[in-house]
């Protein structure tokens, strides 16, 4: 599904009886799946419009960039500064979407932590 599904008000509820079931099946879903669901299933139980995107194993550097929040011609030159690892496909690059999903998730760590710091720099000076 690449179109925005928002759901009605009988739908939202729906997914929340949904969810409540799948909450009560604890270890029956495997983990990583049941988070999914329970994610998905949340957002349409708060009324909130959701949109589901399905990606190969193997990426362009446009869909790639668009995961990242980053132009392609950014994400290029952090290809052939060789920071993400890619394959040539004749004159196109295609990108690991588990390299590209591990970089993100790097980049996520490194501002989290950065952002602490922050936080803790003003309580340290008095300014939370």
């Amino acid at each position: 599904m690449t179109t925005p599904f928002l759901p009605t008000p009988s739908e939202a509820e729906a997914a929340r009886t949904q969810l409540e079931q799948l909450q009560s099946q604890a270890g029956q879903v495997p983990a990583r799946l049941a988070g999914i669901l329970e994610d998905l299933l949340g957002q349409l139980a708060a009324g909130k419009a959701v949109q589901v995107v399905t990606l190969d194993r193997e990426i362009s550097t446009q869909q790639a960039a668009d995961l990242l929040n980053v132009s392609r011609p950014y994400l290029v030159k952090l290809v052939e500064e060789g920071v993400l690892p890619h394959r040539k496909v004749g004159p196109r690059r295609r990108l690991y979407l588990e390299d590209v999903l591990a970089y993100k998730a790097r980049l996520d760590a490194q501002r989290q932590t950065a952002l602490q710091a922050l936080a803790d720099d003003l309580q340290a000076m008095g300014l939370d």
